[in-house]
């Protein structure tokens, strides 16, 4: 499918690529606008490198937490569930002790913020994260999952695989180190995470999507059982050979089209 209008915001010191198919031409640019908002607002909220945050000010005992937008509270509850639900294997406290939503707050931020893309009136809308992609439902797309062995930006290198998004699966998150090298830690251990080269992650929700691929880069193994359990599939891209390839495990409903 070929997208009708295409654009790329900044926010939270990342990349977010829009694509909207058949826009209103009216109404395209005001949506856009609503879209990156909402994303520098999350990064007011939520930024652990601006000393102005909202999240910021709570950490030092500035402000409590019901001084602070009503979202903050929900985003730390979500990682609170999350870190029940993974058994352990995502937890938003880092091993130094401080309280660090990140590995939620992307996806998160990008579902709050698509919703504005609906006043667009287009026929379907796709966003890109930095590795994450979110698509609207009847809107089926084919997404490359960038080789872990690239560095920088991924575009026109070989993928390790393509899959479809916008029928039974919407959204899809990775975690791994190809970007930033051992910044993934495992919880239970309180040491570099390196379970696995990448983590794939397809579901409908891509908070989800989010928190569980960094909670399987970060746990391991044992929390992929969960993971399938709670309805979504996964790629692991599971170490590199000698030679230079890797080798990759699937799901059984892993939706790739290659």
């Amino acid at each position: 499918m070929t997208a009708s209008f295409r654009t790329t915001v900044h926010a939270m010191a990342m990349p977010f690529v829009v694509e909207l198919d058949e826009p209103d031409p009216v109404e395209v640019e005001p949506a856009i606008a609503e879209f990156h908002a909402s994303l520098v607002w999350a990064d007011e909220v939520f930024s652990l490198w601006k000393d102005d945050s909202y999240l910021s000010a709570y950490l030092r005992g500035d402000v409590a937490l019901d001084e602070a937008p009503p979202e903050l509270r929900e985003v730390l509850e979500a990682c609170e569930w999350y870190r029940e639900a993974t058994g352990g294997g995502f937890d938003a406290r880092r091993a130094d002790g401080v309280l660090d939503p990140t590995g939620l707050v992307k996806g998160w931020a990008v579902v709050r913020a698509s919703a504005h893309l609906r006043a667009a009136r287009a026929t379907g809308w796709m966003v890109g994260a930095s590795g994450d992609i979110l698509v609207s439902a009847g809107s089926p797309r084919r997404i490359g999952i960038a080789d872990p062995r690239v560095q920088g930006d991924p575009e026109g290198t070989p993928v390790v695989d393509v899959v479809e998004l916008g029928g039974d699966f919407t959204a899809l998150a990775t975690s791994g180190g190809a970007q930033v090298v051992d910044h993934i830690w495992d919880p239970v251990t309180g040491q570099v995470a390196r379970h696995y080269m990448q983590v794939s992650v397809a579901g409908r929700d891509l908070t989800a999507c989010d928190a569980w691929a960094t909670a399987i880069a970060g746990g391991g193994p044992r929390i992929v059982p969960l993971a399938l359990a709670s309805g979504l599939e996964v790629l692991l891209i599971t170490g590199g050979r000698y030679d230079g390839t890797y080798d990759a495990q699937t799901s059984p409903g892993w939706p790739s089209v290659r």
